[in-house]
């Protein structure tokens, strides 16, 4: 601000404040009361190690939403409004429309009320928006508003449908229920997978190239709740809760392929020892010389021969595809892990079988076996050898000593002195299969997983929540359910939320109300030690625990936490809630879902996806930056429709990045995209749409270090555009004591267009509001400007004894 070289004795000097750096965010305490950096909202913005605020990059859509679309079921959508306007309707629908709904197709509209001119009956659709929820269709016609009620309907077809008349397709996803990386370790290219759990597929994909994958359950399992998935013993378990866990040994398959073409929406593809069946999953990769793309991931309709098989595209032509390079990929199918009672072979062993007519007569003095007990043949002489490895069941029990089985064998005497080895499953009551949990983590080459199921075939709830278990050193299927059992709590009114494995031997155990530490699980489990480390502050989401470098930070009942490793290794608890700044944003969590928060740690910020404001999914992200040392910015998506899952660390190409998967299926990577979000949040459909970023930054509140009334005149801003775009953006001031908003000033209204990229640029306004304090709002409109310093000049003014507010 200009001054004068003199000022008499009553002058009132002008007087500056402002910041140079933005660093951390503050909304606990009044903004008066906030530290030079500090700021009251950062909102989907980034506060940079020079000191700059800047807007947040996009999402990346790198997968769209898989679940549920027109192929698996069409039904009419509630209307929740409708009007008119300039020759175009638009109706707004109450849920997210699905892929019927497609621009150029015939729609139905019926129920709407209140009209001059009836929009009401089979419309032309023009454009549909996952975002808005909105469908547009022309009508010529004046601007009204429609009314509506709960029989306003919108039908994705040409007449309205009268009965419920739909098919279900069994391939088909309702909801994603968890998510996980696999690291391929048998891939040149250290490979990453993201596998999406469905209800009742895993979706696959492949980071580095996008190529999708799908693989069944067993039989007829699926999954109906929420789940955990862990890459252990180079497996990828999906943890089910209360039911037996599946796992898979995810080794891809790639078979050449030597012909393919298309006839109608058929695809022949010639593919040797292709080692498919039908209604089995395959990838075709690699196919050229197409119209319209063939590859993608298709089940088998049809496998004729070994050597060939057939797959049904959506797209119709008539053509033979260039198969130079082209695979057909494929990856096993989940099972379900052993369950039941736990067995270990003993042998019988006969030194003089006989065998008469397929029947195979065998001696062994107190054998204990029953008719139809399975056995196999582990070792013999000729001509049983030919056997070996064969199992075969208890075909009669002659006595005690003597029992009979049938086997496909040339006649044997007993003179022939032929000697036979079997195995026969025998029961180890302290030892059990792997039991049926939420989730696991993998420490010391162990499983450690809470031990609140048995491991029966259907799996029965123990009468604990404190217990967990391990499995034995690089086997995922034995628990020692005497000596690798150990409860936490000792059978208070506590139970068991997270596990976080900590330098060699420690293991930190997050119950809902105290945190422990396990110490001495690097070897035997015989002198393991449980201590607590504080009995007052639990975990309220498991997958909010995050270990970066020497600290481990979670979400409690009290916000976020903290335990920190000092004295060679010794845990310690925060004492303030690291959360303590942002306390408003965190009293506004939706306690009834706050166990689905997930965290995640990677560009030296720890992320936090959290449900806000009742909502029942994660639909904020909370972003607390390590190396400013505070809470950086709270991030949104401009659609109601979506929401984070989970958060993923994984390789794409030759770098790491943050990913996010969605309930609908949806894979995006943070800050991956210079121009919005790029979203998918409908049912079905792959190609996303971009919607902008609303990006804020306010100031704190500047009192020039007096309580006293100011004239606050004129605001400077230093600012800079990004060198990807050019920018704009609206700026307004805010006073308090008398509380006053003054707008209207601008980027692109200062300097008579927008900032041109890479330009920075100084901007002074003028302010011209009273009061006690002022801050200063930046809102972008375009780009992602850099705003390095903000200043606000004020004189004292107002002397008077009148009060104000």
């Amino acid at each position: 601000m200009s001054r004068y070289r003199t000022y008499g004795r009553l002058d009132d000097q002008y007087r500056s404040e402002g910041d140079t750096a933005f660093l951390r965010m503050n909304a606990r305490l009044r903004p008066s009361q906030l530290q030079p950096g500090e700021v009251q909202l950062s909102q989907n913005g980034r506060m940079g190690k020079d000191g700059t605020w800047q807007p947040r990059k996009g999402l990346l859509t790198l997968s769209g939403a898989i679940t549920i679309s027109a192929d698996a079921i069409r039904l009419p959508f509630a209307i929740s409004a409708a009007q008119r306007d300039s020759n175009v309707v638009t109706i707004t629908l109450s849920e997210t429309p699905n892929s019927a709904f497609v621009p150029g197709n015939t729609i139905f509209i019926e129920g709407l009320t209140g009209f001059l001119t009836d929009p009401n009956g089979a419309k032309t659709l023009a454009s549909v928006s996952f975002v808005n929820k909105q469908l547009t269709f022309a009508q010529t016609a004046s601007n009204e508003s429609f009314n509506t009620s709960a029989t306003s309907l919108a039908f994705p077809a040409s007449s309205a449908v009268t009965e419920l008349n739909f098919t279900l397709n069994d391939d088909g996803a309702n909801e994603v229920y968890g998510s996980g990386v696999f690291s391929d370790p048998n891939s040149d290219n250290t490979d990453d997978y993201i596998f999406t759990a469905t209800n009742n597929i895993c979706d696959i994909l492949r980071l580095r190239d996008r190529v999708k994958y799908k693989v069944k359950y067993p039989g007829s399992n699926t999954i109906s709740g929420r789940c955990s998935l862990l890459q252990a013993f180079n497996k990828v378990f999906i943890f089910r809760g209360d039911k037996t866990s599946f796992e898979s040994t995810p080794i891809l398959t790639s078979k050449s392929i030597s012909s393919a073409s298309r006839s109608g929406t058929t695809i022949t593809v010639n593919c040797t020892g292709h080692g498919r069946s039908v209604g089995e999953f395959v990838t075709l990769v690699g196919l050229g010389n197409y119209t319209t793309n063939p590859n993608g991931v298709y089940k088998v309709i049809t496998a004729p021969s070994a050597n060939q098989f057939t797959v049904t595209s959506t797209d119709s032509g008539s053509e033979t595809f260039n198969v130079s390079g082209a695979t057909a990929q494929y990856f096993s199918d989940f099972t379900l892990v052993q369950s039941g009672n736990y067995t270990v072979p003993s042998y019988i062993i006969d030194t003089a079988i006989e065998a008469s007519n397929g029947q195979v007569t065998v001696t062994e003095t107190s054998h204990g076996l029953n008719q139809g007990e399975d056995l196999e043949i582990i070792k013999a002489d000729s001509p049983l050898n030919l056997f070996a490895q064969q199992s075969v069941k208890v075909a009669e029990v002659t006595d005690s000593n003597t029992f009979k089985f049938n086997l496909d064998v040339e006649n044997v005497s007993l003179g022939q002195n032929v000697n036979l080895v079997l195995s026969k499953p025998q029961a180890i009551s302290y030892f059990v299969h792997q039991p049926a949990t939420s989730f696991a983590v993998l420490n010391q080459r162990r499983l450690w997983m809470p031990y609140f199921y048995d491991s029966a075939g259907t799996p029965q709830k123990r009468s604990n929540n404190d217990e967990l278990i391990a499995s034995d050193i690089l086997d995922s299927d034995t628990f020692d359910a005497i000596g690798g059992a150990l409860k936490i709590t000792g059978g208070s009114s506590d139970f068991i939320v997270g596990l976080e494995p900590f330098t060699e031997d420690k293991l930190v155990v997050f119950a809902r109300r105290s945190i422990h530490q396990i110490d001495g699980v690097s070897g035997s489990l015989a002198d393991v030690r449980v201590n607590v480390v504080t009995p007052d502050i639990g975990c309220s989401a498991r997958s909010s625990v995050v270990q970066i470098a020497n600290k481990i930070f979670f979400l409690s009942d009290q916000g976020v936490f903290g335990l920190e490793y000092l004295d060679a290794y010794n845990l310690r608890g925060l004492e303030v809630p690291l959360s303590e700044a942002i306390q408003p944003y965190v009293d506004r969590i939706n306690q009834d879902y706050v166990d689905q928060s997930v965290g995640a740690y990677f560009d030296n910020r720890y992320y936090l996806a959290v449900p806000l404001d009742g909502s029942t999914e994660n639909n904020f992200i909370l972003v607390y930056n390590l190396i400013n040392g505070g809470w950086e910015s709270i991030d949104s998506v401009n659609s109601t429709g979506f929401n984070v899952r989970d958060m993923l660390v994984a390789r794409e190409g030759s770098e790491n990045a943050l990913y996010i998967t969605t309930s609908q299926g949806g894979v995006h990577r943070i800050e991956g995209s210079d121009s919005g979000d790029q979203i998918s949040v409908q049912a079905g459909v792959s190609i996303p749409e971009t919607i902008a970023i609303s990006s804020i930054l306010t100031t704190r509140e500047y009192d020039m270090e007096t309580i006293d009334r100011k004239m606050f005149a004129r605001g400077e801003l230093h600012l800079k555009s990004d060198t990807d775009s050019t920018s704009d953006a609206s700026i307004s001031f805010t006073s308090s004591d008398p509380d006053a908003t003054r707008t209207g000033a601008s980027i692109s209204g200062s300097f008579g267009s927008v900032l041109a990229q890479s330009e920075d640029a100084s901007l002074r306004t003028s302010v011209r509001l009273r009061g006690f304090g002022c801050s200063a709002t930046i809102t972008p409109s375009q780009g992602r400007p850099f705003v390095r310093a903000v200043k606000i000049d004020a004189r004292l003014a107002d002397r008077s004894q009148t009060s104000t507010t």
